[in-house]
């Protein structure tokens, strides 16, 4: 008998040399079944499956007011946000616990309705699947919008399309940076991406950064040898990490992606990636593209999840401001 070699394990998913993909039955994060019925509150959330080929699927959570047919004026439309859950590309959904709360807040919060996709996991499909299938949620938003209000999923005939927002965490904050790169390439209308939040994107190179050599001596909840196992399950085959789905994009890069919405860029100080993240948020002003960095001094990679990092003094002010100022351009 062959031996079978352990060459990774992250997050509760294992991958052997034999190309076998062991996943934990009791993640880190529990998944939450989705809730249409509004009986706990005004936030309500159903799973819709975006592409039956693939299985792809996504999670959409709506306050009650966007469920209820109006007619077709645009008085009490309400924002688009599609979410892409982070994860190294290996992990998780928008049914893990922790993405779902964050999901249903910024739902409660803001007023918004947030799709949060689903797309397929690495190492059993790895990149670019994940930023094919993201790119599947547009598409299919799109085809939503082109129908009339009465034909479309009943949770989307209040929806905006004209006021669409992208937002991921980690490596979904790679997703965003990539959705607007391929946005440019086709005719999403009459979508319109008004703004991108990339919140503390997840980028990578062989050479270390300087916060990457400091988490050796003050590690993050996120590890640097996390980060290392997450793109060697999720890189194409025969890469490493300077590959140009791991690396920052360069200025000359960003600058061909025009139009581009504007970013907020969001960073905790403590991530292990914070030098990555900033450089990010640099080579967009160098590329002249609007873009704001918002930095919280005392937070890590998890920044906005209390059941990681502990309660914060977060405000959705920023993010608030930031749609509202999006939403005249």
């Amino acid at each position: 008998m062959v031996n079978c070699e352990l060459l990774g394990d992250v997050r509760g998913v294992q991958l052997y040399s034999d190309g076998r993909v062991v996943r934990t039955s009791k993640p880190q994060w529990p998944d939450c079944a989705a809730d249409p019925s509004f009986e706990k509150g005004e936030i309500g959330c159903k799973d819709v499956i975006l592409d039956e080929g693939t299985g792809m699927w996504a999670r959409i959570f709506a306050p009650k007011s966007a469920t209820v047919v109006h007619d077709a004026s645009s008085t009490g439309k309400h924002a688009l946000l599609v979410y892409f859950h982070g994860g190294g590309f290996v992990a998780f959904s928008p049914a893990s616990s922790i993405f779902h709360g964050l999901c249903s807040g910024i739902s409660h919060k803001m007023g918004m309705i947030v799709v949060s996709v689903a797309y397929r996991l690495a190492p059993e499909h790895r990149l670019p699947v994940a930023f094919d299938d993201s790119f599947v949620s547009l598409q299919w938003l799109q085809s939503q919008a082109k129908k009339s209000p009465m034909d479309r999923d009943p949770w989307l005939q209040n929806a905006d399309f004209s006021r669409i927002f992208l937002m991921g965490g980690s490596a979904g904050g790679t997703i965003v940076h990539y959705m607007a790169a391929r946005s440019i390439h086709s005719d999403l209308s009459p979508l319109e991406i008004k703004g991108l939040f990339p919140v503390v994107p997840f980028f990578g190179a062989e050479e270390r950064s300087k916060s990457e050599i400091q988490s050796l001596v003050q590690p993050d909840v996120l590890t640097l040898a996390d980060c290392d196992t997450f793109w060697r399950f999720c890189l194409p085959e025969g890469t490493n990490r300077d590959h140009e789905y791991c690396r920052v994009p360069s200025a000359e890069e960003i600058a061909k992606i025009d139009p581009m919405p504007p970013s907020l860029v969001v960073v905790g100080a403590r991530d292990v990636l914070h030098s990555r993240q900033v450089e990010y948020y640099e080579e967009l002003r160098k590329a002249g593209k609007d873009a704001k960095l918002v930095e919280y001094p005392n937070r890590g990679h998890f920044l906005l999840f209390p059941e990681v990092e502990g309660e914060m003094d977060y405000s959705y002010g920023e993010m608030i401001q930031f749609v509202n100022k999006c939403s005249t351009l």
